[in-house]
Order: C-alpha cells, then structure tokens, then sequence
C-alpha cells in the first residue's frame, strides 16, 4: 500500500515535478565564485578575537554580535543554550543558503549542573527524517530527483532542536520572544549582501530568474538578476513565521498541520512533487542522550594538555568516528611544532583512513540510547590496538597501506554534506557546539513564499541501491532509506574540557565529507602539536577520506617541494583541492578566550567580550 500510495502521489505531482527538477553538476556546498584559500601569515588583528567571559563564532559576525550584544551582556543571566537559539536562527535567516529552520542537525551542550557542580551535558539530535511514505527505491527511476524538487524534502528538525536547546539547557533569565525579536528585525528591515551571499546567487542566477515567482526576494526591482554586494536584501515572510512563534512561546505552529504555518509548507511540498504529510509534521521528535565521549592525553606527561575530556555527536552524525581516530593518535606522542613533518603527516593521514573506515560503519539507529555494535566496535580498544599496530609497523619506512582494502571498510562511503558550524561559551562555563544544514546550497531549491521557509535537501545523504561508486563498491546498507529514519551525516560538533573539567574548546566545521577530517586536524594542531587556535585553522589542510584513494592539498606551495615529495614517497596520490571546509572554533588561552572563525575559507568574523 505504502509503495501504490507514492506513485499515485508521484504520477498526481509530475508536472510540478519538471517545473522543479533540474540536473546540474553546480549544485552542491562548492561556492566557487568566492575565492578560498588558507594562508601562512593569519592577520592575528582582523580574525583574532579574544575576551574574558565568552565568545561566539560561526560564519557571520552579524549573527555573533546578536548573540554577544543582545543576548550574552543584555540580559542578566543569560547563557551559552540561549545564544546558540538566536545564531542558529539568524544564520538562517542571512545565510539561507546553508542552514535553516527548513533543515536539522545536532548540538552538544556542555557545562556545570548548578546545584552539585558536576559536568551536565546533552546530546541533541534534530537531524531530518525520512517521511513515513519514503522507501529505499523511490529515487530508482529518478535518481537526481533527491537533490532538487520536492521528493528531496525530508521532515526538517531544526526549529524543534533549537527549542529543546532552549527549554532543557536555557538560563530561565530570558523569554522565547526574545531570542527571536532580533532575527524578526533583521528579516524585516533587511541587510547588505555579503560577498558570499552573493557569490552563491550568481551560481543559481538562471533558476532563480526562471522561477522569480518563488525566489523574488534574492531578484533585483526588475527581477531580471540576482542581488549583487552591498545591495539590500529582506525575507518579510520568514520574519512573520517567527513573530507568530514568537507570540505562541513554542515552535508548535510549524509542527502543526492545520496551523497557517503547517498547512502552506505541506502545500509547497506537494506541488514540487514532496510526500510529507501532515503526520509526518506532527510527530517528528528529537532525539536527546547524553554526547559520545572519551578522554584523552591522560597524565602529567602530556602537560599543559593532558587529561581532556572529548564530547561529540551520536546518532546519525560521525561523532563516533572522530573519537575513533582521537583515540588511535592519542597512542602517538605530540611535538611542538607542526604537523607536517614527514613523521608527524604520516601519522595523521593514516589516522584519518582509519577514522574513514570507522565511518562506513556509521548510520541512523532506532535507540539513542544503546549504540549498535558496529558503532561499539570502532570505539573498541581492539579497533584502536589493531590501527596502533599496523600504523607502527609501517612507520619505519612511512609507507601508507598498499590498499585501501587493508583499512576494512564495511561498504561504500555517501559523501554526505554540512553546511554551517557555531560554538558558544558564557561566563558560567557553558558551552555549545551546534552543526546545522539544509544539505546543498540552498537545498532542495523550494522555497515557501508564505512562510519563507527553505526546505532542505536531506534524502540526498541517504544511499540509493543500485547507486555503486566509482570502484563498483555497493552502498551502505546502514544508510538507505526507510521511514522515519535519519540520513548519515559528517557532522560532529565537539566540546572538549580541560584538567580541570572547564571547557577549553569549542569546535566544528561544515564542507561534507571533510567536516570530521577537518576537526580532528585542527584539534591535532592545537594539543599535539601545542599550536594556537588562529594558525591550526588558518594554516593549509589535508583530506583523505579513504576512496577515492586521494589525498587532497589545499595548496601544494604552502605545504613546500619537500613535505609534497614526502608525501609521494608515502604511496599517496596526490590532488591540489580549493578549501571545502571550513572551521570555526573557541579555544581558552591563559585566562581568555581565544575565538576564530574561518574567515579565509567563508569570510566568517568571531566576536568575544
């Protein structure tokens, strides 16, 4: 019955379905308008923010200040879980072409129960999910159909996560209305398009000319071109939608299917060819447990870095897989210095293999409370020994594995996407590390016009069978499609406490596939390697997620003849790749914090007070 009732929706909706549907390679989280590069010589001036009590950092100072200047220091008592609301929400709403109350993903919380003094924390997973029509061969006749158009859509989780956030590990000091009013404004008095907004419209400029309709509030007066640098930019509807949350104190009016809110997005999906129902609407719930974590660098001979406690992600995201390759360098000892000594670069590839063979054990599991023993097995100290081993047996002659076999992955790798990344901390030792995505740029390209609300992507970042890669590899089993269940995700949003058991970093990234290799090289830079927060983010990185057997260089000069003929040496394949991730982090110096957003790569400003 489920399979006749998609394709009676299907043959129903074909005709708004080609109106939809597009095929173009551009589409994807590359904006390749914006020059992007590392850098050698980080203007420590312009990037660096530092500040006694907390920080904000995330790809838009504008979005940083609202949490530092209307929220942090405005209201008495208010905290990290209050001003991660009003950033993710403000990202959202300016940086719509990455994240959204359309789309999910996941939030760490860490800080101090007030009553006894111990770590409190929370794991939060508002991941989309599959709609309860969904099944793994609706893409079969169609593939290209999960990326644009409405059969993309999977039931967004965002504005629901944000409100757990808010209600389980908000300050109490600050009302719902509040965190939102400066988001209202500033969709209804609108801003300046920045470099990067309009570098992404110029990449969809012919479909969003073609569909003005829909997408008039990126068009000029005359709607004959997208909205260029310094022009204004507002989005009056989606301001609406969260003036009546705001006035109804929850997010129930977007869940609720006969509410205004409710009723317009259901219709939208189902003229672009979608098959969420209202049900789908109604029951979707987020998942909350306590975050994955382990701890590393144990004993005073790692001082001044020694015993520091990892929170991440679980669920659906690669939380898990991060720890795994943490706790495989956590064998290998630290060196000032760098990471791209012959040794030291070696180490850190090869753990990024294993942590990519850890990740196609990964997927969407029923209970978030009981990891599933693929998950256990590379958190085992039995995956760590046997990575340590064969690591260290080719460390002499620092030679890389003849095959990418010889890592065991489970099954074909999904290159699945994340889009924006934000940390805060508060003066009361609260943190929050939050990943949110609508998938693809600008997701699925369906746009509301009554709600404003911009509708993810997600069904992309399942697997489809039939779908092998390019090494005729099948696809993950973990990750296909089934109702109600949530796509693999690179996300792994990280808060990492020192001896002390005080938050000392706060971290994450956006760009896909690179999101986790990305973090755990930063992270290496920053305790193995005892290099500050701005040059371990700034400074040129490497990605090897295992196939395609490839080891990507975001710039062959900066790495120099001598690392690059090192690394050949190695058996890698070399490919010189413009930056595709970008990190955001807040990390604790002497007393201050240290907060850097990565402006070379997104053009993102941190703020600290």
């Amino acid at each position: 019955m489920r399979l006749a009732a998609v394709l009676t929706l299907l043959l129903e909706t074909a005709v708004c379905m080609q109106h939809f549907f597009v095929e173009s390679p551009d589409h994807n989280i590359d904006i390749k308008p914006l020059p992007r590069h590392p850098t050698l010589s980080p203007n420590s001036s312009q990037v660096l923010r530092t500040g006694r009590y907390g920080a904000a950092s995330s790809d838009s100072e504008h979005c940083n200040k609202i949490a530092v200047e209307q929220v942090l220091k405005k209201f008495d008592g208010a905290n990290a879980a209050d001003a991660a609301v009003s950033v993710a929400l403000c990202l959202g709403m300016k940086n719509f072409f990455s994240s959204g109350i359309g789309g999910g993903g996941y939030a760490v919380f860490v800080g101090k129960d007030q009553m006894s003094g111990e770590t409190d924390s929370l794991f939060i997973d508002f991941r989309e999910q599959a709609p309860a029509l969904a099944h793994k061969n609706m893409f079969s006749q169609s593939p290209n159909a999960s990326q644009i158009g409405g059969l993309a859509i999977a039931v967004p989780g965002e504005l629901r996560g944000i409100y757990e956030l808010f209600v389980k590990k908000g300050s109490g000091k600050v009302e719902w209305r509040d965190l939102l009013q400066p988001i209202i404004e500033l969709g209804s008095n609108g801003w300046e398009v920045d470099e990067i907004t309009a570098a992404c419209l110029k990449i969809y400029e012919p479909y969003f000319v073609q569909h003005k309709k829909d997408w008039a509030f990126v068009l000029n007066e005359g709607q004959s071109r997208v909205l260029k640098t310094g022009e204004s930019i507002k989005r009056p509807a989606l301001s609406d939608t969260l003036k009546e949350l705001a006035s109804n104190g929850t997010v129930a009016p977007f869940y609720d299917p006969n509410h205004r809110i409710g009723r317009s997005m259901l219709r939208k999906i189902k003229e672009s060819g979608g098959i969420i129902t209202g049900n789908d609407l109604k029951s979707y719930y987020v998942n909350t447990s306590k975050p994955l974590y382990t701890k590393i660098r144990s004993g005073w001979q790692y001082f001044p870095n020694n015993d520091l406690e990892v929170f991440t992600s679980g669920g659906s995201s690669s939380g898990a897989a991060l720890l795994s390759a943490l706790k495989i360098l956590d064998e290998f000892p630290a060196k000032k210095g760098g990471d791209f000594q012959p040794e030291q670069v070696y180490v850190l590839v090869e753990c990024m293999k294993w942590m990519s063979s850890a990740r196609s054990r990964l997927g969407g599991f029923s209970d978030p409370h009981e990891l599933p023993q693929r998950i256990l097995e590379v958190l085992d100290s039995n995956w760590t020994q046997n990575s340590v081993r064969l690591i260290n047996d080719h460390l002499p002659g620092l030679k890389t594995l003849s095959n990418w076999t010889e890592y065991n992955p489970a099954y074909a790798l999904t290159d699945p996407h994340g889009t924006t990344h934000f940390g805060v901390v508060d003066k009361f030792g609260n943190a929050v590390s939050f990943t949110s995505t609508v998938n693809l740029l600008c997701g699925s390209l369906v746009h509301d016009i009554e709600t404003g609300v911009i509708f993810n992507n997600q069904m992309d970042d399942f697997s489809q069978p039939g779908r092998s890669n390019a090494f005729e590899l099948a696809p993950s089993i973990y990750n296909f499609i089934e109702p109600g269940k949530r796509p693999l995700s690179s996300a792994s949003p990280v808060v990492i406490l020192d001896e002390l058991g005080k938050p000392d970093l706060v971290i994450g990234a956006s760009g896909g596939s690179r999101i986790t290799p990305s973090i755990f090289q930063v992270i290496t830079r920053l305790y193995w390697y005892e290099m500050p927060l701005l040059e371990a983010i700034a400074y040129p990185r490497v990605h090897h997620q295992l196939l395609p057997d490839v080891l990507e260089v975001e710039s062959f000069p900066m790495l120099g003849k001598d690392t690059l003929e090192a690394l050949k040496s190695m058996g890698h394949n070399l490919l010189e790749q413009a930056p595709k991730s970008v990190v955001n982090g807040i990390k604790r110096h002497r007393g201050e914090w240290h907060a850097v957003s990565d402006y070379w790569r997104k053009r993102g400003l941190s703020v600290a007070y």
